[in-house]
């Protein structure tokens, strides 16, 4: 069964393909600020620094139903902060909860998506090509928010892909035509993470109940704050890292004096595949120490 982790690489690998087809990107404007937002999930005053940039993303098998994502970014000496709002009609916070079966009388756990968002950076090698491939490598940072874990405290889950045409540790084979292989390793940040598992009730607790708990996170994976809020129509949401986490090893350096590429991701009660993407975003960063204001 695909794990959480495979849903950025159909992402990557789609967002990739299109910006193939559009050879000029869209650039993402930074703004600088002193004082850095809150990480609320409110659009706060201080928002209005930061110049909107709208993103068309598709679905990733088959490009189509397009869906407007409103990117806004802000900088400080040494952090970025990104918001992105996005439509969806229904709020979806609790992934694949405990649901009573009165005939069995018991809790069953069958699969129930909850809303996410992700964003993934180049941490080094050649980012802009397909992951199954057999002639370059890269390893790559993802901010994963999940609205049914770690939103409720306010984390999101940072992880890293690496992509080799050699075996490397935990990396699973994907066999390519002429007899050839790319290995590709999709782990989470080192350290303890925002959420945990919760057992399964043993005796009725409601109709539904959370399968998850929240706990302070520690380590690598802990780098990136985010908070998402639904207001009945769309999610806001915003996500703020330092530029440099001092953990090279499975996080990328965001350099503020030079364009970054990413790509975005968006799942409405989405699986897997089934999920939204964008093309290559150019980051670049207006005003600031150094910078043209």
């Amino acid at each position: 069964m695909p794990t959480s982790t495979n849903i950025f690489l159909t992402t990557v690998l789609s967002a990739i393909a299109l910006w193939a087809e559009k050879p000029s990107p869209i650039i993402w404007e930074s703004a600088y600020t002193r004082k850095p937002p809150v990480i609320d999930g409110a659009l706060d005053d201080i928002w209005k620094r930061a110049k909107p940039v709208t993103v068309m993303v598709r679905e990733a098998m088959g490009g189509d139903h397009p869906k407007p994502v409103v990117l806004r970014a802000l900088h400080t000496d040494d952090s970025i902060y990104i918001a992105a709002e996005w439509p969806d009609a229904t709020k979806s916070d609790m992934r694949d909860p405990y649901i009573w079966n009165p005939q069995t009388k018991k809790y069953e756990r069958p699969s129930k998506p909850d809303d996410q968002f992700a964003i993934e950076f180049p941490i080094k090698g050649d980012f802009g090509i397909s992951m199954l491939t057999v002639t370059r490598e890269f390893t790559a940072d993802v901010w994963h928010w999940k609205a049914g874990r770690g939103n409720p405290i306010g984390w999101v889950d940072d992880k890293y892909h690496v992509i080799s045409q050699k075996p490397l540790p935990e990396a699973k084979k994907h066999a390519l035509h002429g007899g050839r292989s790319v290995y590709i390793v999709r782990l989470q940040d080192a350290g303890t993470p925002s959420f945990k598992l919760k057992p399964e009730p043993q005796s009725y607790q409601g109709d539904l109940v959370d399968s998850f708990e929240q706990q302070k996170p520690s380590g690598s994976v802990a780098d990136v704050r985010g908070k998402g809020v639904h207001n009945g129509k769309s999610w806001f949401l915003e996500m703020g890292r330092k530029f440099d986490t001092g953990h090279p090893e499975d996080d990328a350096v965001i350099d503020p004096k030079k364009d970054n590429i990413c790509a975005i991701a968006v799942l409405d009660d989405e699986l897997y595949e089934e999920h939204s993407v964008s093309t290559v975003i150019v980051l670049r960063f207006k005003g600031g120490p150094g910078k043209a204001k």
